[in-house]
């Protein structure tokens, strides 16, 4: 913690011992519109420490940042506090400004120092390194795995970014083609590029990386040319090695620095090359000493230490870590390391490969660890083998189901200190944001460390552990960040399993490893959204409902062909719906088979009520749960048993006995079809009608699935189902509004029709359920605020195909009702604003209530545009530009025509800085604005 940290916390704490318990309470109630912060924490905050430490926790308290505690205080008239804080401000303002430079430029970063070792020591590689960058703008560092390739490119990284305050300085995972695109996204996402690099449906994975290199190019040539920038591509291999060279060259004539590291030494030229070995034998004796003064015994057994392991930096970490902890000599290490083996295992590595001579050493350190740890915390550290290197949350360790006959799930803390005896990963973050990194070598002999079935079984464990914690429910912040930061290694998992089942074969018929997959295969397609890749997204929604197929026993093309004969399709929905009512009794009577096998309703059973104990709820759904249970949750994220008992005993859960099961597969089923289907409302305008209409029938699928599910809920007394609600609400009654799929769905009645549904959708009294728990209650906000904006849509829709005064006049009244609803929900529900504000603009504006749509859309809109401020070159969102489109044409609509055209120039403008080649091109403005110019 720095001098500036210190003196912060120091502040806060003379200010909450300043507050009454009245005061904390007034604070509080300040707060409470902040809608970030989760109620349930603002409850739980006892004292001022604990507001500030939430206001911090949740980005609106820092050492850079003090203008909403100011304005609190203020409001509470507390000047004297106001004046501590105004005091500190002034009398830090150096280390605060540096602060807020490192802030600015912390978006344009990934790399920090806690990435580098503990025990790095600078050698003559990283001397070398850095001479040779004064000279050129390209290195490659080559060596075998474990040589401290990638450490000595972070190091320098790490100089290089107090060097370059201002500059770009990001690792770029080069692994495979995925990989290196998803990293590359992450870079563009930091160049507030987020937006335009997107990857749309039908847009290959080829295309989508020229598409993010094109744009990080552009990006950084707006930067000041005198700015020093820094990429390191890291772990360039065959695969990915053409793509790396074609961005080297590009970055090459801008003002970076560039370094790859490889094993592949053909990379480039050997006047670019550096060769990394890893240590001198000198400097493995200097590493490993734990004191400098040595006899000259001492000397020659680290020297004798040091001749097998100076070339393998990653393995001497780990001893030298082992060496202190265990209060070992090298003589000793030796010795215990191998006991009577260690000259059979010497002579062994002196005859084989370095690469050999490495993973020798690691199984070692694996035996040791199984010898000493608890199974549990022994299954953590083998299944790293399945995640990505990077970034791997403590949290996935922590939601890893128990062994049988086990009650408790293995300790994460243990884990840690397991990894950190031979400095097997480096460990980052704090509390629930602490994230652990390792390396390929490690995870390579884990690999080979593993027997089938072992990996069969730790897989299962993961995917439990991926399936309890990844979650639809993306609302809040710190929902989103848990997603997001799970979603490498859910793909990680994934891989891993695809390639284990293709050779075993046999993985095709283990059930519950079947129901797991499907699970994260959706969930992943899901996240995927909303990272922007949805190319990617879609690969893994199909995965998902192909091995719903699986599940069921028969492939898609043969229950379709069964479907096909009894109900054919043609250009009219009304058939799409009956093929799909068909297809879906079919896929239900399958199932049932499939489920009446008596170990498999079992397991659904033992699965179903393991995922309602161990699920971690989103934030808006542990806000219910308490109202619900009339206090906090025990274990803060999960139900305890005792809670979910006391649910069911108030019927706000399904118990065990009640078709608990068997309700659960439905409902995976349920919403693999619905996730898949929604694709169709991310499609281009230019989509391919038949791409559309499959996505189309998933659509109307999932909606007659959930029709079914329906009716076996009422032979069960169940409660309704969020996921049957919303095929309908965000399914089928969606697709009216756009008929992507070109099925003659966007007519008058039908979409009266849907006015009139959404009307008893929103006004049911209902509360719905979601795997087996209650997930909205009658009066949820949430729901009543999607119902309001799919009847806006409606009204939408339903005055632009109709030009009867009267018939318009009566749309008016009830868009005009629909607002005021809306209104009066954003005070108690404001998330997702936005969106109602830009739909109840272009409602008024199909009605010609221009005055209105303009206050709307000037809500959405950038507020650049209403100052006399430069054009900007951040690339607008799809509600700004949709905003700013609704605002020129409400401007042409009143004869407001220097208004329209000066907007038009600046939406032109800036498009063009953004590079918005494709937008500029698809405008038609005089078609848009009725202008000739």
């Amino acid at each position: 913690m720095s001098k500036l940290d210190k003196d912060f916390q120091h502040l806060l704490s003379k200010i909450s011992d300043r507050l009454l318990e009245e005061d904390v309470g007034t604070v509080k109630f300040l707060l409470e519109p902040v809608d970030k912060i989760p109620n349930q924490d603002l409850e739980k905050a006892k004292s001022g420490k604990d507001l500030f430490g939430l206001m911090k926790k949740y980005g609106f308290l820092s050492t850079t940042k003090t203008d909403e505690l100011i304005q609190i205080l203020i409001t509470m008239k507390l000047e004297p506090c106001v004046k501590l804080i105004q005091e500190f401000n002034k009398d830090n303002k150096e280390a605060i400004t540096i602060a807020r430079e490192v802030m600015i430029s912390f978006k344009d970063r990934n790399i920090k120092e806690d990435m580098v070792v503990e025990h790095f020591m600078e050698t003559s590689k990283l001397t070398k390194l850095e001479e040779k960058m004064m000279s050129t703008n390209f290195v490659t560092l080559s060596g075998l795995l474990g040589s401290g390739k990638s450490q000595l490119a972070l190091k320098y990284a790490c100089k290089q970014r107090q060097a370059s305050k201002d500059g770009v300085c990001w690792r770029i995972s080069c692994q495979d083609k995925v990989t290196l695109l998803n990293s590359l996204k992450k870079l563009a996402d930091g160049l507030n590029l987020k937006q335009k690099s997107k990857q749309i449906e039908g847009v290959s994975n080829e295309e989508s990386l020229n598409n993010i290199h094109d744009l990080i190019l552009h990006e950084l040539r707006l930067k000041d040319s005198s700015t020093h920038h820094l990429i390191i591509f890291d772990d360039v291999t065959d695969e990915t090695k053409l793509s790396v060279e074609k961005l080297k060259n590009s970055f090459s004539k801008l003002n970076m620095k560039i370094i790859a590291t490889t094993w592949n030494s053909a990379f480039c030229d050997e006047a670019n090359l550096i060769g990394v070995n890893g240590f001198t034998e000198d400097e493995a004796v200097q590493f490993l000493k734990k004191k400098d003064d040595l006899s000259q015994e001492e000397e020659e057994s680290y020297r004798e230490l040091a001749k097998y392991l100076s070339c393998l930096p990653l393995a001497m970490y780990g001893v030298k870590t082992r060496l202190v902890s265990h209060k070992l000599t090298p003589k000793g290490f030796l010795k215990n390391f191998t006991g009577r083996r260690s000259l059979k295992m010497i002579d062994r590595l002196l005859s084989s490969s370095l690469d050999r001579k490495l993973f020798a050493v690691l199984a070692e350190f694996l035996n040791i660890l199984k010898r000493d740890e608890v199974e549990e915390v022994f299954d953590m550290v083998l299944i790293l083998q399945f995640l990505s290197l990077e970034d791997i949350p403590i949290l996935l360790f922590q939601f890893l189901p128990a062994n049988e006959g086990e009650e408790d799930q293995g300790n994460q803390e243990s884990f840690i200190e397991a990894m950190q005896k031979f400095s097997l990963g480096l460990l980052r973050g704090e509390d629930d944001d602490r994230f652990i990194s390792t390396h390929l070598a490690v995870t390579t002999t884990i690999d080979e460390y593993t027997s089938i079935e072992d990996k069969v079984r730790l897989l299962k464990k993961v995917l439990t552990s991926l399936m309890w914690l990844l979650d639809k429910d993306n609302i809040h912040d710190k929902d989103y960040k848990r997603n997001n930061d799970l979603l490498p290694h859910a793909i990680s998992v994934i891989r891993h399993y695809e390639m284990l089942r293709e050779d075993n074969q046999h993985l095709l018929e283990d059930f519950e490893l079947n129901v797991l997959v499907t699970y994260v295969y959706d969930l992943v397609g899901y996240t995927y959204n909303f990272f922007g890749m949805l190319l990617n997204a879609g690969e893994y929604s199909t995965a998902a409902k192909n091995t719903c197929f699986v599940l069921i026993g028969m492939t898609e093309a043969a229950i379709e062909e069964i479907a096909e004969k009894e109900s054919p399709r043609d250009e009219n929905y009304k058939s799409w719906e009956h093929f799909a009512r068909c297809k879906a009794n079919i896929l239900f009577e399958k199932l049932q088979a499939v489920i009446s096998n008596p170990n498999n309703q079992q397991l659904l059973q033992k699965m179903a009520l393991a995922f309602i104990i161990n699920k971690y709820r989103g934030q808006e759904h542990i806000e219910l749960l308490e109202e619900y249970l009339g206090h906090e949750l025990k274990k803060e994220y999960t139900l305890s048993k005792a809670e979910y008992n006391k649910l069911c005993r108030n019927k706000l859960a399904i118990a065990p006995e009640n078709h608990l099961g068997e309700q659960f597969i439905y409902e995976l089923i349920l919403q693999v079809f619905y996730t898949f289907g929604r694709r169709i409302f991310y499609l281009g305008d230019s989509a391919d009608k038949k791409i559309a209409r499959g996505f189309s029938h998933s659509v109307f699928l999932a909606r007659e699935f959930g029709v079914i599910i329906e009716e076996k809920c009422k032979e069960w007394n169940h409660p309704k189902k969020l996921y049957v609600m919303s095929t309908e609400l965000s399914g089928t009654l969606e697709q009216l509004f756009d008929d992507r799929a070109n099925l003659k769905l966007k007519t008058f009645n039908n979409l009266e029709h849907a006015a009139s549904r959404i009307i008893e959708l929103q006004e049911t009294e209902s509360s719905f359920y979601i795997f087996g728990v209650i997930k909205t209650g009658p009066d949820s906000l949430h729901h009543r605020k999607i119902c309001l904006k799919r009847l806006v849509r409606c009204y939408t829709a339903l005055a632009d195909l109709t030009t009867y005064e009267e018939k318009r006049k009566e749309i008016n009244e009830k868009a005009h009702q629909c607002n005021t609803k809306l209104a009066e929900l954003s005070s108690k529900w404001p998330f997702r604003q936005t969106g109602a504000d830009l739909r109840m603009g272009e409602c008024f504006l199909m009605l010609e209530k221009y005055e209105e749509a303009e206050l709307k859309f000037r809500k959405v809109a950038p507020t650049e545009i209403f100052e006399n401020t430069d054009v900007g070159h951040s690339v607008l969102n799809f509600h700004e530009l949709r905003a700013i489109k609704g605002l020129i044409k409400c401007y042409d609509k009143c004869e407001r025509k220097d208004e329209a055209k000066a907007l038009t120039d600046w939406l032109k403008a800036r498009l063009r800085a953004s590079n918005e080649v494709e937008e500029l091109a698809y405008m038609n403005f005089s078609e848009v604005l009725g202008l000739n110019h």
